[in-house]
């Protein structure tokens, strides 16, 4: 089999990886437009995104583990009063560029070739190669497809930003001001830069965001320009059309405050290879030989659909639960700061009530 992906971010990476270490294709191409647009700042790793590194590439998560920071509490600060608890979930980060560059330098390793520049048109992908993988995240060339995509907001406005210390361990600021409160997700990823994600009810400067927080923010562009952001969840269907087939944020999105965007993309990324694997795909080596014989190919993109859409609805529904506790949390200030706290980290009972915790 000839595969090409359309994306060099974790979904694209992890699964030309997967492709070629077990021999599902002999050829394996992959398009990205830009490497430098991948940087941004930290991302969580939950401890299931740990277990697939070790399953799928046991060296590749050695080299991931010298670069994570891991936590051992969370704070939730409000107007200058705290918080804490050692109950914190098993979460980690890294550095977005860090994932991608490892990721990246291991692809070549394995034999992946990567090219530096824009995808061919996917009409011609779908010609010249047995299988398409699409992880060119939301707003993929998929969307022109034929791909039934719905968008729906979720949650309030947001920007990505970042510091240049490291925090103490997950921590949310909250700061009420006229007309909604201002609310900062901040978290390590390495030893002297953090995230700080930022929700409000406005978009606001960096002066104003270090007047209100009394921190300096990083915007990750060189200046104090930065975008204040509507999160869209992406709903797809299905997931593959043909020879096409869509993984990570291409297939779907989920609200960015359950911490799970990263580890869902290596999970389909590993899925697909699963079943391409199972349905004996693996020596197609021409256009169409792959659906020969009971239309292999196929088969095997409706079963990894049918494996991961179950999980990835269920992710949805908590990051829906989660972003409405977010959008509402203006009626939850008046509680004693404990009761906040054990308010905003179950979402209002609505992660435990719902979702396993």
């Amino acid at each position: 089999m000839r595969a090409a992906v359309v994306g060099g971010g974790p979904a694209g990476l992890m699964t030309a990886l997967l492709l070629i270490r077990r021999g599902v294709a002999r050829e394996v191409v992959v398009w990205e437009r830009d490497r430098e647009e991948n940087a941004g700042f930290g991302v969580i790793l939950p401890p299931e995104a740990d277990a697939l590194l070790r399953r799928a590439a046991p060296h590749l998560a050695d080299e991931f583990a010298e670069h994570v920071v891991r936590w051992e509490t969370t704070t939730v600060e409000r107007d200058g009063d705290s918080w804490t608890t050692s109950a914190t979930p098993d979460l980690a980060a890294i550095a977005r560029a860090t994932l991608n560059r490892l990721l990246w330098q291991e692809c070549v390793a394995a034999g992946v070739i990567v090219r530096e520049r824009v995808a061919p048109r996917l009409h011609a992908l779908a010609t010249s190669y047995d299988l398409v993988v699409c992880a060119d995240g939301a707003g993929s060339l998929a969307d022109q497809a034929g791909f039934d995509v719905s968008l729906n907001q979720v949650g309030p406005r947001y920007a990505w930003l970042g510091l240049d210390h490291a925090v103490d361990g997950l921590t949310f600021l909250t700061r009420p001001v006229a007309g909604g409160v201002f609310m900062a997700h901040a978290y390590p990823f390495a030893s002297s830069a953090s995230t700080f994600l930022l929700e409000g009810p406005r978009a606001i400067d960096p002066e104003d965001i270090r007047a209100l927080f009394g921190l300096r923010v990083s915007t990750g562009t060189g200046d104090d320009t930065y975008q204040w952001r509507t999160f869209r969840e992406r709903v797809v269907r299905p997931w593959s059309l043909g020879n096409i087939v869509l993984v990570g944020d291409a297939a779907h999105t989920t609200h960015y405050s359950i911490g799970h965007g990263t580890y869902l993309a290596f999970a389909d990324a590993e899925a697909l290879v699963d079943a391409l694997a199972g349905a004996n795909t693996v020596g197609a080596n021409t256009v169409g030989a792959s659906t020969a014989g009971g239309n292999t190919l196929a088969a095997a993109l409706r079963d990894y659909e049918d494996t991961r859409r179950p999980a990835v609805e269920s992710a949805q529904d908590l990051g829906r639960a989660s972003a409405a506790w977010f959008t509402q949390a203006v009626d939850e200030l008046d509680r004693p700061l404990s009761r906040f706290a054990a308010s905003l980290l179950t979402r209002g009972g609505r992660l435990l009530r719902d979702h396993e915790p």
